[in-house]
């Protein structure tokens, strides 16, 4: 297996086709790529598909067969742990955990590495979205760990439900689910588990309502739908809710204001990546997605109405000319005018 290395065929997998992968490599039809790069704004993702490289050394060995090095780590240090043979299993795991800057002589030695790799090491970068420019070797595979897409998302869903104790789920009740933690995997997993255990076998739209809190983020991009579509008893029921929460008027308007600007910047370079986007609003990857599909619904002349009222409001409030109880709804009448 390990006679001959080879890249893949394609340069990125995603986080849901390693797995399948590893199967291939393990079973002789595919090989170890020379190294690996595991990034994405997922964190729970990236944590996951490390542990399923771990996964494939004898659990007995793991401590002696597996290395875990980061940027303080010289190459001399990297050289050594990649060239160590393995303690009674055929293959080890190197780990390099890149957060801060990577060090010129690391991403050198790495660029040489991937050309002749070791065939008993298995090489795996742990990148944050800084980080992962420096390796943009041609025989590296990335593994992207960003939000998955919903079809990805209710099949590892499903998988969580098949374990002990199983469960199913109505399809309303698993779409409300990924609405609700915004797609993050984290979220997803505790809150599966929870529904599990309070549902008795059969997990409902009405249980997921009851059990799972929508993030604050999440919320007021329903709310910014609310006001596109013109639904203003959804969108004071929606303030109402935000009141029950403990959200104070300024916290709301604040809030608002800040994911209108968001939806108004993602719209005007909605042909532009979701990385890039994502950079310049100082947002996950992730939550692209959901700028875009709440940004989608308004005009870019409409949206900038929008933000400029929200803005206006926001100075009126926080320089006392206006109430901050009473603002907010005079403001959904405004938002809902436009």
């Amino acid at each position: 297996m390990h006679a001959q290395r080879r890249a893949l065929h394609e340069a990125v997998l995603k986080y849901i086709e390693l797995e399948q992968h590893l199967k291939k490599v393990l079973s002789g039809s595919e090989e170890f790529a020379p190294l690996y790069v595991v990034y994405g704004a997922d964190d729970y993702l990236k944590d996951m598909a490390i542990k399923q490289f771990e996964g494939i050394l004898d659990k007995d060995y793991l401590d002696f067969n597996c290395s875990t090095l980061t940027v303080s780590a010289s190459v001399d240090d990297l050289k050594s742990a990649l060239e160590t043979y393995p303690m009674f299993d055929s293959v080890r795991l190197v780990k390099y955990v890149a957060e801060g800057k990577v060090p010129d002589g690391v991403c050198a030695f790495f660029d040489e590495y991937v050309k002749m790799a070791s065939p008993a090491s298995i090489c795996v970068v742990d990148a944050d979205e800084n980080t992962i420019r420096s390796f943009t070797q041609k025989r590296a595979v990335k593994i992207d760990c960003g939000r998955l897409d919903d079809d990805d998302l209710v099949y590892e869903i499903n998988l969580i439900l098949a374990k002990d104790p199983s469960a199913v789920i109505e399809p309303s009740a698993t779409q409300e689910l990924i609405k609700r933690t915004q797609g993050s995997m984290a979220r997803i997993v505790s809150e599966t588990e929870k529904l599990k255990a309070y549902s008795g076998g059969k997990i409902t739209l009405a249980d997921v309502k009851e059990m799972v809190v929508a993030d604050i983020e999440y919320q007021t991009y329903e709310f910014a739908d609310a006001i596109a579509e013109k639904n203003g008893n959804r969108a004071l029921e929606m303030l109402n809710q935000f009141s029950e929460n403990g959200l104070r008027g300024v916290q709301l308007i604040n809030s608002i204001y800040d994911k209108y600007r968001k939806m108004f910047h993602t719209l005007l370079n909605k042909d532009k990546p979701n990385d890039v986007i994502a950079q310049t609003l100082g947002v996950r990857v992730g939550m692209v997605f959901y700028l875009k599909k709440s940004a989608s619904n308004y005009t870019p002349a409409r949206l900038k109405k929008c933000v400029d009222l929200l803005h206006s409001l926001q100075y009126d409030v926080l320089s006392g000319k206006r109430n901050e109880g009473t603002a907010i709804h005079e403001a959904v009448l405004e938002l809902l005018a436009i």
